[in-house]
């Protein structure tokens, strides 16, 4: 079990008041905090090697934490949604890649299109986001306190899950650093979560990242006037030269794939570079459910200015 963290925060050498602060992790004497952590036995030996590969490498990867009922619950719902009787109201099927269909629709136009229509749809790139307020299964999951308390412990701070996205295949999505498309204050009190819904394939187009990517880098190096811009309401000139300037720093480092069995979580920086990776049979799904955490009053996407890119 996780620890919480008030239990293990309050003896460290340092207040976690200031607004200013990068998580305790992101900071020069994170490494000698965490040593001293382990030999007060304020952290536990697993607790520690998770902790101290976060702060070199951007990410960990945990399981058991979520129980199997909960993710055989969320797949069968996802599962039958395409084939329900009635549809379920404000839910909305985006980033569709199918012929012939618009890349947003209701629940309502699915279940308005012929089967074979909806089969097709089925086996294509498609995304739902914040199915969490729709679904009790994927609220479950959202909720998961064990989750949590793993990411209030590498930040430093509590944090609440915010956003929700869930994926039945890949997505062959271009590189990019979380803290580009969420307006997050103080810097890098973000945490992305992905979870293995089913065994990945490698020819699903798994998950990619690239370890220590977070690394000597900041969010305001490519948006000066981070928070208020980010890659969402930069300017259409800028989003390839955003895109050219992730993808030359990706080449400094090793590409990993997250090939994961189900179950099993990743947890990354918010300035690790991370995407889709290309899918190499189509038939293969990649189920999945992406959980984006933020130390609570630190999410200000209120505060951005349009107009949007998306």
């Amino acid at each position: 079990m996780i620890l919480k963290i008030a239990d293990i925060l309050k003896n460290l050498p340092w207040s976690f008041n200031s607004t200013a602060e990068l998580p305790w992790l992101d900071r020069s004497r994170a490494e000698k905090s965490l040593q001293k952590a382990r030999q007060q036995r304020r952290i536990s030996e697993r607790e520690y090697q998770l902790l101290d590969h976060w702060r070199e490498l951007g990410y960990c990867i945990v399981k058991d934490l979520i129980p199997a009922t909960a993710i055989n619950n969320l797949v069968a719902e996802l599962a039958d949604l395409f084939f329900l009787e009635s549809a379920i109201p404000g839910l909305r099927i985006e980033g569709i890649q199918a012929e012939n269909l618009p890349a947003s629709l209701s629940h309502e136009q699915v279940l308005a299109l012929d089967m074979e229509q909806r089969k097709a749809l089925v086996n294509s790139i498609w995304r739902l986001h914040a199915f969490h307020e729709i679904s009790p299964a994927a609220q479950a999951i959202f909720d998961n306190q064990n989750l949590r308390d793993l990411v209030n412990l590498i930040i430093g701070k509590s944090c609440e899950p915010r956003y929700s996205i869930n994926f039945l295949h890949g997505t062959e999505q271009g590189l990019h650093e979380d803290m580009a498309v969420f307006y997050v204050h103080p810097a890098n009190h973000l945490v992305g979560v992905w979870i293995a819904l089913e065994d990945i394939s490698a020819d699903a187009g798994p998950l990619i990242f690239y370890p220590k990517s977070h690394k000597n880098i900041k969010v305001t190096d490519f948006f000066p006037d981070y928070p208020a811009v980010n890659l969402k309401n930069i300017t259409a000139a800028q989003i390839p030269q955003y895109q050219d300037y992730v993808n030359q720093r990706a080449q400094n480092y090793d590409c990993q794939s997250f090939t994961a069995k189900k179950g099993e979580i990743l947890l990354w920086h918010g300035m690790l570079i991370h995407g889709g990776g290309k899918i190499n049979n189509t038939l293969l799904t990649r189920k999945s459910m992406v959980i984006h955490f933020i130390a609570e009053g630190g999410d200000y996407n209120d505060r951005a200015l349009g107009p949007f890119n998306w």
